[in-house]
């Protein structure tokens, strides 16, 4: 079950100024459960599971501006993320909980855990999404999963320089290839779940650098953030009230 909960907060955790996309994109979220993996639950089960530990969601908001992003999972708990360019590093906030997990975002990774680098493969096949004909490559993680990015350069152009320094979940490199932000990610673990985001909506307007912002932060407990840096290589801090 945790390696469940680790895949969707990996997910959700885990994209020229004049040219680079700056909008709102909506996907919606499905997933998908291989029965004879899953604890001999069903399916339906598994997402009573998530919907009670508030990880289950359905639809995730992407705000994009000159290198930042902000993600609204509409999971139970709000979870918010917030990239910001000018110091590297990733935000996630939840509804209700006065801490902040912050992480590096020169990291490729929230774990500390060392996994190898996945080979990157171009396919040949074509998939229409939001009626683009979109290419697609794929991260092999070495039989521990798999992650399928499709995109069409032309649509939802990119800067990759923009995120230059964003080596968490290989973002800078897939931005490198596809010189835009993907219009369908599917990931799997290890044949055990699959999760597909698939655009649904897009609109290129401005958006305001309040966006972005960060509330007021403290730093938390001593003991617990050592606990959080030894477990994940991640700072956390608390929220001023």
């Amino acid at each position: 079950m945790n390696k469940i909960i680790i895949l969707i907060f990996l997910i959700i955790t885990k994209f020229s100024f004049g040219q680079s996309f700056e909008g709102k994109l909506t996907y919606k979220v499905e997933f998908s459960f291989n029965m004879d993996s899953s604890f001999g639950l069903s399916e339906k089960d598994m997402i009573e599971h998530m919907k009670k530990s508030g990880e289950y969601f359905d639809t995730i908001v992407v705000n994009i501006k000159n290198g930042n992003y902000e993600k609204l999972v509409n999971s139970s708990n709000s979870k918010r993320i917030v990239y910001k360019s000018d110091i590297n590093k990733i935000y996630t906030f939840d509804k209700g909980f006065e801490y902040v997990l912050i992480a590096n975002a020169k990291n490729y990774s929230s774990s500390k855990m060392e996994f190898e680098k996945p080979e990157f493969i171009k396919n040949d096949s074509i998939v229409s999404v939001m009626g683009k004909d979109c290419k697609s490559i794929t991260l092999d993680w070495n039989g521990l999963g798999k992650e399928t990015y499709y995109y069409n350069d032309t649509f939802l152009k990119i800067d990759s320089e923009l995120f230059k320094s964003h080596n968490y979940e290989y973002l800078n490199k897939i931005l490198t290839i596809t010189k835009s932000y993907p219009a369908q990610i599917n990931k799997s673990l290890n044949k055990l779940i699959e999760i597909r985001m698939i655009l649904v909506d897009y609109s290129k307007e401005e958006i305001n650098d309040s966006v972005f912002e960060i509330p007021k932060l403290k730093p938390a407990e001593k003991e617990y953030a050592e606990i959080i840096m030894e477990t994940t290589g991640n700072e956390v801090m608390r929220i001023k009230n």
